[in-house]
């Protein structure tokens, strides 16, 4: 019982994969555009994705910008369709963007 309740919980594992900013879908970044437009630091993108190991599906969670600022890690997260989804180490913006 315990081996297949393993099986099917490890069905799904997620994987990241750096990106430059050409392969970061255009919605996501007029969203991050719009939401933070005094932002000056240069970062880098990144793609959160489940990988289905059964079907070998890749699913798109989050795209990622971080950098670092004053040694600690700034985190933008925008969910597939541009929609802004959560910051780390930054105060959100007081308005976001809708795709």
């Amino acid at each position: 019982m315990a081996v297949f309740a393993y099986s099917a919980f490890a069905q799904k594992i997620e994987m990241t994969k750096k990106l430059t900013r050409d392969e970061v879908p255009v919605t996501v970044v007029q969203s991050f555009q719009k939401d933070f437009t005094n932002l000056t630091e240069n970062g880098n993108w990144k793609l959160i994705y489940l990988e289905d190991m059964k079907t070998r599906k890749l699913t798109p969670e989050f795209y990622e910008y971080s950098y670092k600022k004053d040694g600690d890690k700034v985190e933008i997260y925008y969910k597939p369709d541009g929609t802004f989804d959560h910051t780390k180490g930054i105060d959100p913006p007081t308005h976001t963007s809708q795709p």
